[in-house]
């Protein structure tokens, strides 16, 4: 059984690691998850025990959610984390129609509502 999920600055670190067949070494994979999105990663990197590579796995994610990994990025994970994510996602969505017509009808309501007001 692999390490479990380590939560990290709001990401969840998802150690992968496996063994080779011909060299029994254990490889560096693991996967970054944020807001139902995942990033994959991995590393040339070989280690004789699972615990040694997960271990690595953990480090080396933390590092790149750190941005201390040059040309590695989880800024696509980061995009959901906004207070206007879920608009952005409702706009560009393909019920961007119906979304339309709600605030169409919510807006003719508000207007017919002031006219009987004054």
């Amino acid at each position: 059984m692999g390490m479990a999920t380590v939560r990290y600055r709001g990401f969840d670190i998802v150690p992968r690691s496996y063994q080779l067949a011909e060299a029994g070494a254990w490889t560096v994979d693991l996967e970054i998850r944020r807001n139902g999105r995942v990033r994959a990663f991995s590393a040339n990197e070989h280690y004789p025990t699972r615990e040694e590579a997960e271990a690595q796995c953990v480090g080396f994610g933390r590092r790149i959610i750190d941005r201390r990994v040059k040309g590695w990025s989880v800024e696509s994970l980061r995009a959901g984390n906004s207070i206007l994510a879920p608009l952005v996602r409702l706009f560009t969505s393909d019920s961007l129609g119906v979304v339309l017509v709600v605030l169409a009808v919510i807006g003719l309501g508000g207007f017919m509502i002031a006219r009987g007001i004054h």
